[in-house]
């Protein structure tokens, strides 16, 4: 059974949203993210990443970058360029790349599912990576970066969002990198126990991206149970803010990197090592995508190889390349 509930969403209204909707705060560094802030005053990127807003010499970490945070979210919300809804709801968010699109339901998800492996993750965390977002959702009192969570498709959220998205959308635009965001709110009361119910028929729902955060979530919600020692289960600290989305729908995008150089080895010697450590194969002058799990490409001097680590048993050790 899986705990999915609806909230009461703080959300852009809708004549600022294109101005404040805003990519993960962790594709940016420090730099990047002031140079964009400086550009687009609006952003979220104000809130998530708030040292954006002080000299480089204080630090990304301090306690002051945290409250800054907080204190633009309420200066903000004051000001108008936030609503909250009157009443819990879920929320539909449609997402358009290229044609195609995908609709999730932003809810917010149980951290005793997440204890309990109702729902499911597929990365382990580091603990100096969740402190940053433990900071950051602690003391701004409120989640900010929701997790991406896939569900198994259901013909009946399938038709439950096809209906909701009869009616106007609270936010519409195109964002610059050309996707288009749609909301729409879900608050007949009907269909919300419909779509709870929908999910609480589930064994399980998988986090497809969004580990570190989760983890952080799930510890400030522990945090506060242990500071509000008579919790009932209601409060919302008991859960966290999600988007699920179906499987049907999702796609594996290619996940890159590039190697400026090879680090004074030559093309030779980095071949050499990695047929030493697992299975590389030529595959030609045309750009090869891998096939199947664990296979990545490799392209040098104009070709491309499939290169293959030899599968982990359950008790060995991490396996990975060091070319320094």
């Amino acid at each position: 059974m899986v705990k999915i509930k609806p909230f009461r969403a703080v959300r852009p209204e809708e004549e600022y949203a294109d101005r404040i909707a805003a990519l993960p705060y962790d594709v940016y560094n420090r730099a990047e993210a002031k140079a964009y802030v400086e550009d687009h005053p609006l952003s979220f990127l104000r809130i998530d990443r708030a040292e954006t807003q002080f000299a480089d010499s204080v630090d990304t970490y301090a306690d002051i970058v945290y409250e800054k945070a907080r204190d633009t979210y309420e200066a903000m919300k004051r000001d108008g360029y936030y609503v909250a809804d009157p009443a819990a709801c879920y929320y539909i968010y449609e997402l358009t790349m290229n044609g195609r699109v995908q609709n999730g339901i932003v809810a917010c998800a149980s951290i005793d599912d997440y204890l309990n492996g109702v729902i499911k993750k597929h990365e382990n965390t580091r603990e100096d990576k969740e402190i940053d977002r433990i900071n950051h959702v602690d003391v701004m009192n409120a989640q900010t970066g929701p997790i991406f969570l896939a569900y198994h498709a259901t013909a009946v959220l399938k038709e439950i969002v096809a209906k909701v998205k009869e009616k106007a959308p609270v936010n519409d635009f195109v964002s610059e990198d050309g996707i288009r965001h749609r909301v729409f709110v879900i608050d007949a009361p009907d269909t919300i126990d419909a779509i709870g119910k929908a999910f609480a028929d589930m064994q399980a729902v998988y986090i497809a991206d969004g580990h570190h955060r989760c983890a952080s979530a799930v510890k400030v919600g522990l945090k506060r149970r242990e500071e509000h020692p008579g919790f009932s289960g209601d409060e919302e600290f008991n859960t966290f803010l999600s988007v699920l989305f179906p499987d049907d729908e999702l796609m594996i995008m290619d996940y890159n990197r590039v190697v400026k150089d090879l680090n004074g080895h030559s093309e030779e010697e980095v071949i050499a090592y990695l047929k030493e450590h697992g299975t590389l194969t030529l595959k030609g002058e045309q750009a090869y995508r891998p096939a199947k799990k664990g296979e990545c490409s490799v392209y040098l001097s104009g070709k491309w190889y499939s290169f293959v680590l030899p599968v982990c048993k359950e008790n060995d050790p991490v396996k990975s390349l060091d070319v320094s």
